[in-house]
């Protein structure tokens, strides 16, 4: 068990390097969303396509952001996994130019003492496929999101108050061409620097914005995970946020 562990870890620490280099297992859409009442479990689906040789696969999520009171669970070709499983219990099997679901269960009952107290709010799953062999070749990302009892325009505005301390926000994330960025205008940001997860700075801006927003183009940064580091006038890093980049 431990040894299966550290091989998981191995290659969920590889995907981010080789992800692009995937063209055999393709998710169609990348990102799904569903607009739903919160008093029933609501499952979003995404179409899962082996277009090469069949591969043994596994899973990890990577984002679980999600209201309180809320669960998530993934669910694979095999098996809907318990909430709190970031990884399966097992590998599962995608045959060779195959296509089939795999999908997230969001669950806002708020279910207790026998009475449902629905929760109504937006969450987002993100969960990274990959074959347990091959992962550089057979890797795919899927956004799934789900706004119960609300809708999408309520959950992708980021509202803040560059007159307030202590006030940063990123958006939209996931991120495809490009971000905006709040800040304080009392933590005096100079620059913004975004690096990779290994710690790597692969783009970095100046704050030259008077009104404490910035919109900045991330179309130069390939797919992946990254943070977003404001920094001060200091070089201290006033700030990080973990972002998505899409494609």
């Amino acid at each position: 068990m431990i040894d299966y562990m550290r091989k998981l870890y191995l290659l969920a620490c590889l995907l981010p390097v080789v992800s692009l280099q995937a063209q055999n297992i393709t998710l169609t859409p990348a990102i799904a969303e569903l607009e739903g009442e919160p008093d029933i479990i609501h499952e979003v689906h995404i179409e899962l396509h082996n277009a090469g040789e069949t591969q043994t696969m596994t899973w990890k999520r990577t984002i679980n952001d999600i209201p309180d009171y809320w669960t998530s669970s993934v669910c694979d070709f095999t098996l809907c996994w318990s909430p709190n499983a970031d990884a399966p219990g097992d590998y599962f099997e995608a045959p060779a130019d195959t296509m089939g679901s795999v999908f997230v269960k969001f669950d806002a009952r708020n279910f207790k003492d026998g009475v449902y107290n629905p929760v109504p709010g937006c969450g987002t799953v993100e969960v990274v496929f990959y074959s347990v062999l091959d992962s550089a070749n057979y890797n795919a990302v899927g956004l799934f999101k789900a706004f119960l009892g609300t809708t999408s325009d309520d959950c992708d505005v980021a509202i803040i108050s560059p007159e307030l301390d202590n006030s940063f926000a990123v958006y939209p994330n996931p991120a495809i061409n490009t971000i905006n960025i709040y800040a304080s205008k009392s933590a005096f940001v100079q620059q913004v620097s975004i690096v990779n997860l290994v710690g790597h700075e692969v783009a970095r801006f100046d704050w030259n914005t008077a009104n404490g927003k910035m919109e900045l183009d991330v179309t130069d940064l390939t797919q992946g995970i990254y943070f977003v580091r404001l920094v001060d006038g200091s070089s201290q890093v006033v700030w990080t946020e973990k972002l998505s980049i899409l494609q």
